[in-house]
């Protein structure tokens, strides 16, 4: 990423300043509305946020799911967020704790939609709970 200075977690992870962004966009929205709220009323509070912030995004993106190359399924992505440098999805949930299927849906949107990044914000909980997830498809052989 030329030109931007690639951000640090406390554990030394290297972001981009997009998921940055995205976090702190989710945590005032937590701040704000608390953990009681519906899911689909944490995502309303979000697009505000999002604008208010000047992030471009787009609500319930379709991923095709694909077997053998071909359609067998679309799921949809809560939001695709970009900047002029990077792009990411965003999965809500908005329940006590998070399960182990929603891990499972964001690999699947990162696995089949082409992804590189997936930032799982669940408002159930409190603190705000947040997962990163980052696909680096394998490179191909050579023929």
């Amino acid at each position: 990423m030329e030109g931007r200075a690639r951000l640090k977690s406390r554990k030394g992870y290297d972001f981009e300043p997009l998921s940055y962004a995205v976090f702190g966009a989710c945590i005032a929205v937590s701040r704000q509305m608390g953990v009681h709220c519906m899911e689909v009323d944490y995502q309303r509070a979000l697009e505000l946020e999002l604008k208010a912030r000047g992030l471009e995004y787009q609500r319930e993106v379709e991923v095709p799911v694909a077997y053998n190359e071909q359609i067998v399924t679309k799921r949809r992505v809560d939001f695709l967020i970009w900047d002029d440098n990077d792009e990411l999805i965003l999965e809500t949930k908005a329940r006590r704790t998070l399960l182990p299927e929603d891990t499972e849906q964001c690999l699947l949107y990162l696995h089949q939609g082409g992804y590189r990044v997936c930032l799982l914000v669940n408002f159930g909980e409190k603190p705000l709970g947040k997962k990163r997830f980052v696909h680096t498809p394998s490179e191909q052989p050579m023929p």
